[in-house]
């Protein structure tokens, strides 16, 4: 296959499993997909060939939420691609976290350094992108903890500090990944 003949490269940067599995169904038939899973992989993908896209996520190591200034997010990549530029023509960028902050950082910091770097939340259906494939772990239920509040007569879950009219089952987001353990 010449130059002109092969599918673009792209490099995928992301941790959920999910994530990836769906990623594999949207682009491998456009694009020569490599993944890695964290930012140590990423760097080292980077430094070996040239690539079209790169497509970064922040929140690794399950995390959710870490701080920009966190060396095994996605913004150490972002940090280290302007150095890395210097020996191949710039990638077009996109940033597919859905962690807002960090996003708009890493955007305006590819900007800066001259890239074409777009926002590009990715989309997938959570239940149809992993197949058959059944998590090897039950949920472990946590009794919620509530207090009743004298003049209102609501309950205030003490997990997520959230009011609510009975005391049965807290269904916050806060709850939801308070009971749930994550995939080893």
């Amino acid at each position: 296959m010449t130059e002109s003949e092969r599918l673009p490269r792209m490099l995928f940067l992301d941790d959920r499993t999910k994530r990836i599995e769906a990623a594999r169904k949207k682009y491998t038939q456009q694009y020569d997909v490599t993944f890695v899973h964290n930012a140590k992989e990423c760097l080292r993908y980077l430094c070996k060939q040239e690539w079209d896209i790169v497509s970064l996520d922040h929140d690794l190591d399950g995390n959710d939420f870490q701080s920009p200034e966190d060396t095994s997010s996605g913004m150490e990549v972002v940090r280290y691609m302007k150095v890395w530029m210097d020996q191949y023509p710039k990638p077009e960028v996109w940033v597919h976290s859905s962690n807002l902050f960090a996003s708009r950082v890493m955007l305006s910091i590819l900007k800066e350094y001259g890239f074409r770097a777009y926002y590009r939340k990715f989309e997938y259906d959570e239940q149809a992108s992993f197949g058959d494939a059944k998590p090897s772990h039950k949920p472990v239920v946590v009794e919620d903890k509530w207090e009743k509040h004298d003049v209102l007569g609501l309950y205030l879950c003490l997990s997520c500090n959230e009011m609510k009219e009975t005391n049965s089952e807290c269904q916050c987001h806060e709850c939801y990944k308070r009971e749930m353990k994550q995939c080893a």
